[in-house]
């Protein structure tokens, strides 16, 4: 019997349905029992065991071109500089002011913090504990053997970070689609372990001078130097490291990443007696190298000379861009759609991985 036209085109849905991925399930809006947030400095939510806290800036109307659900900026301040003023104090990002342009901030608090925002550097300064490289947020596992559980398990931060959205959620009205976030130097490299655990959740990031603390294919640590010359030797390779799963993931959901190196010095001095222990060429390199040979991810790779802090050339027009640039590709969005625009003065950036950190002789 000859397939008439009708059951052809069933058969066609019920094989694209069979072979498309499943349909990724909406962040559900929800609080832990009790807990309602509030504008400003939030305290002692529950999670993994502990009390943490977090800031929320509401998006401000007139940001909004109408009222509708907010995009979401989660910004992360690095080692030696507060959450405080990575939200507040203009060298360091003045993060909040992504309000004023409709944005909810949500700027979680370290928890060598020990929810105080003010802290800088203190207790936050120094080599990580059970299984952490580094101290300020959890963000790779350390090259001992007590950071092997980390290979496969993102850490407290990690879900710290999706309970606090998925909290403010339930009393604003959240973009689903557009969960971004971002931090500087190990700020940066909780961004890239959050995206490269959870690429079902946010919808990008905005990693800045962050590390990949490479190691060698089979997992197993390299010394500082060692991995630099690692890099160094082959800049194109896929690169597997300890700020995220090992083995890396082969696929990722779709993301937007935006990969940001602070030029010639962008480096990390960690004083007597580790001395220079970051140096941010190889690592963004890498992650780099990783996310724009992810067919669902569009990478950004944006080079300037500010070193290693938060951008400093046009702060707020590289954060509204950077934002912006986010948001203009929503989760699922096709990636060939992508259009990239102008950066601010003092950015250099380009589709794909970084082309200038090791330049052919």
């Amino acid at each position: 019997m000859r397939a008439t036209p009708t059951i052809l085109a069933l058969a066609a849905a019920l094989a694209a349905a069979v072979l498309a991925p499943a349909a990724k399930a909406a962040p559900v809006w929800t609080c832990p029992q009790g807990y309602t947030p509030h504008e400003g400095l939030n305290t002692d939510f529950p999670y993994a065991g502990m009390k943490r806290a977090f800031w929320v800036y509401p998006p401000s109307e007139a940001g909004q071109s109408r009222p509708k659900p907010a995009p979401v900026w989660v910004p992360l301040t690095g080692t030696v500089e507060s959450t405080n003023d990575n939200l507040t104090v203009a060298r360091s990002g003045a993060n909040a002011l992504m309000a004023q342009k409709g944005y909810m901030v949500i700027g979680p608090v370290r928890q060598c913090a020990n929810q105080d925002p003010a802290l800088k550097a203190g207790a936050c300064n120094g080599v990580g504990a059970n299984g952490w490289n580094w101290m300020p947020w959890n963000e790779g596992r350390a090259a001992s053997a007590a950071g092997g559980r980390w290979k496969t398990d993102a850490g407290p931060d990690a879900g710290f970070f999706k309970a606090a959205v998925q909290c403010v959620g339930a009393q604003w009205k959240l973009d689903p689609r557009r969960l971004f976030i971002g931090g500087i130097s190990s700020g940066g490299t909780m961004t890239n372990r959050a995206m490269l655990f959870d690429s079902a959740f946010w919808a990008g990031g905005l990693p800045i001078s962050g590390e990949w603390y490479v190691t060698k294919d089979d997992g197993s640590a390299l010394s500082f130097n060692d991995a630099r010359a690692f890099v160094a030797a082959d800049p194109k390779k896929i690169y597997q490291g300890r700020v995220g799963p090992y083995p890396l993931p082969k696929r990722l959901d779709p993301l937007i990443v935006i990969t940001v190196w602070g030029g010639d010095n962008d480096k990390w001095d960690c004083g007597p007696p580790l001395g220079l222990c970051s140096d941010y060429r190889p690592t963004t390199q890498a992650a780099s190298n990783y996310f724009s040979a992810q067919p669902s991810v569009v990478h950004v790779a944006c080079s300037a000379k500010h070193g290693h802090m938060w951008p400093q050339a046009n702060t707020q027009a590289f954060n509204l861009w950077a934002l912006t640039t986010l948001s203009s590709h929503p989760k699922g969005s096709d990636p060939k759609r992508f259009k990239l625009t102008a950066p601010p003065d003092g950015y250099q950036c380009h589709v794909g991985r970084f082309e200038d950190h090791y330049p052919a002789p």
